[in-house]
């Protein structure tokens, strides 16, 4: 076995450390190495894997979603252009006279990989590999090949109902019986009772050592997938196992490649091997551990893992390429992705593990495509990895869990079993993640939920409860559920709530309610209660103990638990998921020019999302340099009756009264939940601003229709009850130059209710031709904090910002008031040469036999308050009408005005 360890498995899976030493750093040119990789080269002296001196490993600063996405779509395409005709890629070959040849490894992860990556396991390509592998995977014997067979197998079954079980059960059999003989570890070659046609008989490994760590993580990672996949794996399997990794873990808590008796240090590359096959072992085996609360439930073996990984993380991740920590990176970076999934935790060290290997391969220059043919396959291994890792690493995270001072604890694994249930449920694979009151709020929003449990009253300083509270006010829910029958804990969250949400009530829900249906029809248990603001829900705290559930993995006993989770989390996010680490929360920035806006305050839910124009004037200032300057008075100045709160229970916009809207305040957002009555004095106020030049924006928060109906009702009482029309396309509001806006997306509630309707539905009262009055009935607001949440009736994100965006450059143009205009920069993605700022398409008449359709809107305006046209303009107007019933799809020139709401 010694002798063995030549053939290093630091390196990457199907190749030998010396080839990939001269690929990585060979002195001749990229993609022409030295025939002979050792030829020139001095010799090291230790064995394979220990450190040389190599360039540090390069960085990025900072990076988009957009880049990852690009990087992404470069390894896929790397990875197809190495196809082979048959469908297979080049078989991996270690030096030496008589070469050990892994024939199926580079095919199965590169299948593997692609599939995660987003590719049909049905696409030609995939399915003409899959064919390959069918025919030679009984012919390659190897460990690391078995391994990743049984993850591709798994990959392609989940969508392909289960056509590849055979191939994955006779792998994961052969590496079942392979790491029972070998003592839980495992060897190059798999252990088999009886010889493959590729192995003659005498051949057989024999038994005694059990083998190195790599090779042993890939037998645990290739029966794992069997267990996902459905198979009956013994319990005895995984207990032999779990011993081989205890036992061979060091005293300071890391791996080596070859346990306690290798005179080698821990070091990355084996710890991440370590850590993630323990924590393997422990989902399959350590559910009953953990029944009971407020105890030390941490594993020992994998606690010293971690602490081993958080002392460690930073300088293994960025040690020299192919160095013994790494170990080729992306070899490394899958093991790091692995653990940390597996772990849930965010960070090791200070370090986002996620965003800094991203870092680190967007700063790899080297393009796939410059590797020469004789390291074909130690380069699709490589960037096989480093797919794996991004796309693995980017699935949506599910829930946060928050780690707080207390036992938060008290079931370590249970959203590890609860999210491998959900992968069925949601039919995608999602993750879980823990996050700590010690980091900013937007590093919580790769999950739209944080979830708090506990047995005993948590306690929040006066910051952590604030930023509890920004969270949710930036889109966020908060979950608790009591463990343990901990009557403290749930007391102690509904006092929280009360200091979190003084506006809201911690209420009881229906049986009868989407909350029980969403997904699954629950019985009308667990009892759930629920914190609204009228659109979505801002708090859920249940008292039965559900992590239990999913921490022994009772799906056969207590499935309405798994079931109860799921419809909450269709009910936050109305199945609208989005990948870990785009960034939700945009970050602020400098702006040139400044609009001042102001939010009406009533009697009433007036400001249902109190940071929804913040993100509005984040957004606008990033790609518009146009920043919306809130005016807002103090709760302390504001009349009892006009139900004024605490700035800090609502966030910085407070609200004015109509009667404070000067002439310097060009925009005024008047929402809600529910319908509202203003005094005549305010009635009054706000007629005289409007009518001066302001432009008052009403807005139905979460498709409110009593609030639509007392927009209505006031508008008809200032302006007059025929004055509030359908805004046609023609609108130069919608036809800013490069800003116009054709189409929108509405959510799935809107849908439902108007069919496959495109253009936008905003009514307007007009001076002219100027807006001075807009109506949405449906939600803009939710749209504009940038979230989904179940039964919302309006436009989804993108469009609720494009048409307030649009309303906001129209008035801070000089559209809306006598004062000086604002000109607004033009938008970041716009060429570089376009400085002009974004101007209304002209109104005048089209050329030819187009219909102008502002002078249509006019004349149907006319006809429907009763006064007479001329023959001309009744002519006009029927050809206007006779080519919206022949287009009613059509944009400019097929889209009269459409009847009134």
């Amino acid at each position: 076995m010694r002798s063995g360890r030549w053939i290093s498995t630091v390196v990457l899976i199907f190749a030998t450390i010396m080839i990939l030493d001269a690929w990585v750093h060979a002195q001749t040119p990229v993609g022409r190495p030295p025939a002979n990789p050792r030829e020139g080269r001095q010799q090291p002296q230790t064995r394979p894997g220990e450190e040389r001196t190599i360039e540090p490993l390069p960085s990025v600063s900072k990076f988009t979603d957009e880049d990852i996405d690009k990087l992404k779509q470069k390894y896929v395409d790397f990875l197809l252009s190495k196809q082979l005709p048959e469908g297979n890629w080049p078989p991996a070959k270690s030096p030496g006279a008589n070469p050990d040849v892994w024939l199926t490894g580079p095919t199965a992860i590169a299948i593997y990989a692609l599939i995660e990556s987003g590719i049909s396991a049905k696409d030609p390509r995939i399915v003409k590999a899959l064919d390959w592998l069918i025919k030679n995977y009984e012919t390659d014997y190897k460990t690391y090949s078995a391994g990743f067979r049984c993850n591709a197998w798994l990959a392609a079954n989940k969508q392909t109902k289960k056509q590849y079980q055979k191939q994955l059960e006779q792998d994961v059999n052969l590496l079942v019986e392979s790491g029972k003989h070998f003592g839980g570890g495992g060897r190059y070659d798999c252990y088999q009772e009886k010889t493959s046609p590729a192995r003659p008989p005498g051949a057989k490994p024999e038994a005694g050592s059990a083998g190195d760590n790599s090779n042993s993580q890939y037998v645990l990672l290739g029966v794992w997938a069997g267990a996902r996949g459905g198979m009956e794996i013994s319990k005895e399997f995984w207990e032999i196992c779990q011993k081989f990794w205890i036992t061979r873990q060091m005293s300071d808590g890391g791996w080596n490649y070859g346990g306690k008796d290798d005179p080698i240090a821990s070091y990355g590359a084996m710890s991440t091997a370590g850590l993630a096959s323990l924590f393997v072992c422990l989902d399959a085996t350590g559910g009953d551990k953990f029944i009971k609360c407020d105890i030390d439930n941490e594993y020992a073996p994998v606690k010293k893992g971690l602490d081993w990984f958080e002392k460690n993380f930073e300088k293994t991740l960025t040690a020299p390429w192919n160095s013994k920590d790494n170990s080729g990176f992306g070899y490394y970076l899958y093991g790091v992705e692995r653990v940390g999934l597996a772990s849930g935790y965010k960070y090791f060290g200070k370090s986002d593990w996620y965003k800094e290997g991203c870092k680190r391969l967007l700063a790899e220059t080297r393009e796939p495509g410059s590797i020469s043919p004789e390291h074909e396959a130690i380069a699709v291994a490589y960037y096989s990895y480093q797919l794996l890792f991004i796309s693995r690493g980017q699935r949506p995270v599910l829930l946060n869990k928050l780690q707080y001072d207390g036992a938060w604890n008290n079931r370590p694994r249970a959203l590890a079993n609860f999210c491998r249930w959900a992968e069925n449920a949601y039919e995608h694979e999602v993750n879980w993640q823990i996050v700590t009151l010690k980091s900013e709020v937007g590093e919580w929003h790769d999950a739209p939920v944080v979830l708090i449990t506990g047995s005993k009253a948590p306690k929040f300083s006066e910051d952590e409860l604030a930023k509890l509270r920004t969270y949710v006010n930036q889109g966020g829910t908060l979950l608790s559920i009591t463990e343990c029958s901990g009557a403290p804990f749930g007391g102690g969250m509904r006092t929280i709530y009360k200091k979190l949400f003084p506006r809201y009530e911690l209420k009881s829900i229906s049986k009868e309610g989407p909350l029980y249906s969403s997904h699954y029809k629950l019985p009308g248990t667990p009892a759930i209660s629920i914190i609204s603001n009228g659109i979505r829900p801002l708090a859920i705290h249940i008292d039965s103990d559900l992590p239990l559930s999913w921490q022994t993995y009772a799906v056969a006993t207590a499935k309405a638990n798994f079931e109860a989770a799921a419809n909450i989390l269709t009910y936050v996010t109305d199945r609208e998921l989005y990948n870990r680490g785009v960034k939700v929360w945009p970050d602020a920035a400098t702006a040139v020019n400044k609009i001042k806006a102001a939010r009406i305050r009533y009697a009433g839910n007036y400001d249902p999302e109190p940071l929804a124009l913040e993100r509005l004037s984040r957004l606008m200032a990033q790609t518009y340099k146009i920043q919306i300057d809130c005016v807002s008075e103090t709760a302390a100045s504001a009349p009892a009756s006009q139900g004024a709160t605490p700035p800090a229970s609502i966030g910085p916009i407070t609200g004015i009264l109509t009667t404070q809207l000067t002439g310097d305040i060009r925009l005024a957002f008047l929402t809600g939940t529910g319908g509202f009555k203003l005094p005549d004095d305010e009635k009054e106020a706000l007629k005289k601003w409007v009518d001066a030049g302001g432009l008052l924006i009403v807005d139905a928060a979460g498709g409110s229709k009593p609030l639509t109906d007392s927009a209505k009702e006031l508008v008809a009482e200032l302006w007059g009850a025929d004055t509030l029309l359908s805004m046609p396309l023609a609108s130069p509001i919608y036809q800013l130059k490069d800003l116009t806006i054709d189409k929108v997306k509405y959510r799935k509630t809107t849908r439902a209710r108007i069919g496959g309707m495109t253009e936008p539905r905003l009514m307007a009262v007009l001076a002219g031709d100027r807006p001075k009055v807009i109506l949405s009935a449906e939600d803009l607001t939710a749209g504009m904090v940038g979230y989904s949440s179940w039964g919302l009736d309006g436009y989804d994100a993108v469009s609720a910002f494009n048409i307030v965006r649009n309303i906001i450059i129209y008035a801070a143009m000089g559209k809306t008031a006598a004062s000086p205009a604002v000109e607004p920069s033009s938008p970041s993605s716009a060429p570089a040469q376009n400085t002009s700022p974004p101007q209304p398409a002209p109104t005048t008449a089209p050329a030819g036999n187009a219909i102008d359709w502002q002078r249509a809107m006019e004349l149907y305006r006319k006809e429907q308050k009763g006064e007479a046209l001329t023959p001309d303009e009744k002519a006009y107007l029927e050809r206007a009408k006779k080519a919206k019933a022949a287009n009613p799809g059509g944009n400019d020139a097929a889209k009269p005005p459409p009847a009134r709401e």
